[in-house]
């Protein structure tokens, strides 16, 4: 069904500010050119959306209230003349509101002005707890018992759907923790029994000997070290290129991720343990190809810490006190010891089930994205802006794929995610969370991919997939 608005107002988009203007009439509309005279304006501040209630004189038309028009705080709306288009970012019908309205203008008549939607999209309530699926799952770990942890998506050069899963197994009977790595279809395709990793993350473009190579780092909890690998593109596998023990100041390293500074094109790995401290090394290789690490910097929060991820363009670095919050430090060594919260868990106002676990970030653009966290003790996960202060933007779990015979996701530690098609099967990115209980029969842990178009559609999230991570 098309709805026909007629509006009572017209609104102009300007660099600085917005001009409403007071009800024109039809004799104000320049039919050969297109356009809409204003006869009287008024300035309303940069950055304000409008809330609109209207009134239904038919199945499919509408009338603006004039007085219900109220001018809310949020991003801009714009009015082109060149194109006919209304852009309204809140909107509200018969106590529906919807978002990111498009509205192209029709010849007005009488003393109103009609608008007839081209599109608008459901505002999604926050508070309501949205259900996805994981639509694959990598086959599970070797040991059973709490081994699985973490993951990094490497997004392979040339050919995005020889992509790879890079997975942690922390524990195991025999010591035989290490570094797995697994193809889309989640077959296991290397296995390094190389210590308790706990954490992983990866960098593309680390300068090593005469080549730039994707640089893998995985905190070692057998020997409280850095493993650093880079990826062999050919064969889609790990190799050990640390130049010895990268040995790390604080005992009991726990969680890990690393950091390439845009602004600087240095590269660092963060480490932290259970008692909330942290240390910030600077990784570069040697004249003999082989990757160092070097102190620069100290954190220190109140308690447990584990899950962490850094923005590698805005410079900020997220941290996870599991029964706290999520910290947000400058990333630079440089920055500072000085951090704020921008979440925090339910009891003390916040949206966070305990324990806050792994953190990622979806990037969009070079400035717009996603940060998301894993909620281990309510089984789901948070989403927030990258950018604007990190807003609140919603929450979702993963649930049983019957169709499909996966089973839900629970008590989740890491997690990874990208924007870019790797597939058919992932044609917009990929969302990848460790599962705690493996089921539909019980196995060992595993991990679960979910499309990220399945988490975008039930949030109302960006899907747009051309940033490449890599570059």
């Amino acid at each position: 069904m098309k709805i026909l608005l007629i509006f009572s107002i017209v609104l102009v988009g300007g660099t600085s500010d917005l001009l409403m203007a007071q009800q024109p009439k039809a004799s104000d509309f320049d039919e050969d050119f297109g356009k809409i005279l204003l006869p009287e304006v008024v300035v309303v501040p940069k950055n304000s959306t409008f809330s609109v209630i209207l009134r239904q004189v038919k199945n499919d038309e509408f009338i603006v209230e004039p007085d219900s028009i109220t001018p809310i705080n949020s991003s801009v709306t714009t009015y082109d003349p060149n194109k006919g288009l209304l852009h309204i970012p809140t909107i509200t019908i018969k106590d529906e509101t919807y978002q990111n309205v498009q509205l192209e203008l029709v010849k007005p008549s009488a003393n109103l002005f009609h608008f007839r939607i081209v599109s608008m999209e459901k505002e999604i309530n926050k508070d309501i707890l949205k259900n996805v699926q994981a639509t694959l799952e990598t086959q599970p770990v070797r040991m059973g018992g709490d081994c699985a942890d973490d993951s990094a998506i490497w997004i392979h050069p040339k050919n995005p759907a020889e992509s790879t899963i890079i997975g942690t197994q922390k524990i195991g009977k025999q010591n035989l923790g290490g570094m797995v790595v697994y193809d889309l279809a989640g077959k296991e395709i290397q296995y390094l029994h190389d210590g308790n990793m706990n954490n992983v993350d990866l960098r593309y473009g680390f300068p090593l000997g005469d080549e730039n190579v994707a640089i893998v780092a995985a905190s070692n909890r057998s020997n409280d070290s850095i493993a650093i690998y880079k990826v062999n593109p050919n064969s889609r596998q790990l190799e050990d290129v640390a130049a010895h023990t990268l040995s790390v100041g604080i005992d009991k390293i726990y969680g890990l991720c690393m950091y390439h500074s845009t602004s600087f094109g240095k590269y660092y790995v963060f480490v932290n343990n259970k008692r909330g401290d942290i240390e910030q090394r600077e990784i570069l290789a040697n004249d003999s190809g082989l990757v160092e690490a070097s102190l620069v910097r100290r954190l220190k929060v109140n308690s447990q810490v584990e899950g962490c991820v850094a923005d590698d363009v805005l410079g900020h670095l997220y941290l996870g006190e599991e029964k706290v919050g999520i910290w947000k430090f400058k990333a630079e060594p440089d920055g500072g010891n000085e951090g704020h919260l921008i979440d925090k868990i339910e009891r003390n106002g916040g949206n966070i089930t305990p324990e806050v676990e792994g953190l990622t970030l979806f990037y969009i653009n070079e400035t717009e994205g996603y940060l998301i966290a894993s909620n281990q003790g309510g089984d789901l996960f948070t989403v927030y802006n990258r950018a604007l202060n990190n807003k609140y933007l919603g929450k979702f779990r993963i649930v049983t794929n019957n169709e499909l015979n996966i089973d839900a996701v629970s008590f989740t530690d890491g997690i990874d995610v990208v924007n870019m098609p790797l597939n058919e099967a992932f044609p917009y990115g990929v969302f990848v969370a460790q599962d705690q209980e493996n089921t539909n029969p019980s196995k060992n842990q595993n991990f679960k991919l979910v499309p990220w178009e399945n988490i975008a559609d039930a949030l109302g999230l960006n899907k747009e997939s051309s940033y490449n991570p890599r570059n």
